[in-house]
């Protein structure tokens, strides 16, 4: 199926994708994955590609797949093959194969809302490189991760993934967020706005994103002025300072979005949200609200990744940010 056809089929109700089309397609744009290989083998990158999309849809391990198959190769030669990924070359090429799936749906003419967020991957074991893991709140029985972040929009109400970067030991949160936008402002339409969760609350985050597009986020209530200003019990706009005095000073519209939680998990009275809503300094707090909630669709996307994520116990970083590249492609 080549991408014409594709548009066809994701945008045309009455055309579906059949298990061997999806397959074919699958195949076609994993082998666009620059892969040196091992001069000599018998093999080729399309066998490789083909145990490393079966173990990604059996949601198992290259292992599992070689062990429970009999026309596939062994192990070993797949993961010496696999440890010749270059990680720039093959992180560059993930990320163009999901601009040139995104723009075979997305019209080109409309601005979009692009979707940024954190994804944590737990991560046991001991790394090749103590500085390529992160650490979260204990999740899966460790505190140890790989740390990606990635770019969404919502295409006809579903989301799709325009962008993915690795998040090293070493990296900041802005860091990682300009990488991402940088690869997002390649693509061919405007950037209407940008969501994102209480990880944009940072004076360094929010100037990244500013100068990108209008940022969204909900804030965080840890300073006494920003507490005083959430206590209201009526909606209403307003602004606030982060980083007084400091080098990445950032003063925000503040829209404060006051609801009844009417026993909403078993909670009553009143709930009060803020957001920081630059550009939308002319719509009311509820209206901030239902935008930002916008946003939550991506967890629809983090669902199909993981259904699409091959396992594995590898120290290599490089090998664990292919088996995402092809989660979300």
């Amino acid at each position: 199926m080549n991408l014409p056809q594709l548009k066809q089929v994701l945008t045309d109700p009455d055309e579906f994708i059949t298990n061997s089309q999806l397959k074919t397609l699958a195949l076609e744009v994993l082998e666009l994955i620059p892969m040196p290989g091992i001069e000599g083998s018998p093999l080729d990158s399309g066998d490789i590609m083909e145990v490393v999309l079966r173990a990604a849809v059996g949601t198992t391990s290259v292992n599992g797949v070689t062990t429970n198959t009999d026309e596939t190769p062994n192990r070993e030669p797949v993961m010496d093959w696999l440890h010749t990924l270059d990680k720039e070359p093959m992180l560059d090429a993930v990320n163009d194969i999901l601009a040139t799936l995104a723009m075979s749906v997305l019209d080109r003419s409309r601005s979009r809302t692009v979707c940024i967020d954190f994804m944590d991957n737990p991560f046991h074991g001991h790394p090749a490189d103590e500085d390529e893991f992160r650490r979260m709140q204990a999740r899966d029985g460790t505190t140890k991760c790989h740390r990606y972040c990635t770019a969404f929009v919502l295409a006809q109400g579903k989301p799709l993934t325009l962008a993915v970067e690795p998040v090293a030991g070493d990296d900041s949160a802005a860091d990682a967020v300009e990488r991402v936008l940088a690869r997002v402002e390649l693509y061919p339409f405007e950037l209407e706005r940008i969501l994102m969760d209480r990880a944009a609350y940072v004076g360094e985050v929010i100037g990244v994103l500013r100068a990108t597009a209008p940022p969204v986020f909900p804030v965080k209530t840890g300073k006494d002025s920003l507490r005083k200003k959430l206590s209201a019990t009526a909606s209403y706009m307003t602004e606030e300072t982060i980083c007084e005095g400091k080098a990445h000073e950032q003063t925000f519209p503040l829209a404060v979005n006051v609801t009844y939680q009417n026993g909403d998990r078993g909670k009553s009275g009143l709930k009060q949200t803020g957001y920081a809503a630059y550009g939308l300094e002319d719509r009311t707090p509820r209206q901030v609200a239902r935008i930002y909630n916008n946003r939550s669709r991506i967890e629809k996307s983090y669902e199909k990744f993981r259904e699409a994520r091959a396992l594995t116990t590898t120290p290599s970083t490089t090998i664990r940010l292919f088996y995402v590249g092809v989660g979300f492609l």
